[in-house]
């Protein structure tokens, strides 16, 4: 199998990821009466400031991560990102609406979590970005050290997901294929059904 094909497409799906993230917390409110939301939100409103101290946050392993790789083929810049994300608090948040946020945690919180989950939509941004760069270098066990992190943090982003699952399968390496499968069956976001159908199609082009 050849890469130039998926990797053609992951700008587009990266788009496609922004789009239906926020599609996504839409469709988590719509359905309710506007009544029911109002008032949820006045009751949500009212939330005491929680301590959010023992969240689950993020923190990139830049230890273990092939982070020198980038400036040996020539994007440093890519690795500068990093570790400028590295510096802040990440929370993936995405299964949550402000409302949710508020409702769980409190308004004063609001504005700190979303810059957490807002750090965390960039982080998996630019993992599948530096995952396409070094695919296009020809460093595919770099490439798939940063695909696979992207995943274990729950990216739902359709190209990290093709892209990893095209160097397992030119490796005829089933199991973690097949592992991977299972992760993007356990998706709930919008991308899930994309991500698997586009997996099984890679795993059926096997020879």
């Amino acid at each position: 199998m050849h890469y130039i094909t998926i990797i053609i497409c992951c700008s587009f799906l990266a788009l496609c990821f922004v789009v239906s993230r926020n599609v996504s917390r839409f469709k988590k409110t719509h359905g309710q009466s506007r009544e029911s939301l109002l008032e949820r939100e006045s009751e949500a409103n009212s939330v005491r400031k929680a301590d959010i101290s023992t969240l689950p946050y993020i923190e990139i392993p830049l230890d273990t991560l092939p982070v020198d790789t980038l400036s040996a083929c020539g994007h440093s810049g890519l690795a500068d990102e990093l570790y400028a994300l590295a510096g802040k608090k990440i929370l993936n948040l995405s299964m949550y609406t402000n409302t949710d946020l508020k409702m769980t945690y409190g308004p004063a919180n609001l504005d700190t979590l979303s810059a957490c989950d807002d750090a965390y939509a960039d982080l998996i941004l630019l993992l599948n970005k530096i995952g396409k760069t070094l695919l296009e270098a020809n460093d595919v066990s770099s490439a798939e050290q940063f695909l696979s992190y992207a995943v274990s943090i729950g990216s739902d982003i359709t190209a990290s997901y093709t892209m990893l699952a095209t160097i397992y399968a030119d490796k005829h390496d089933t199991d973690h294929l097949d592992e991977l499968i299972r992760k993007a069956e356990s998706i709930t976001s919008l991308s899930g059904k994309t991500i698997q159908i586009k997996l099984h199609s890679i795993k059926s082009g096997l020879k």
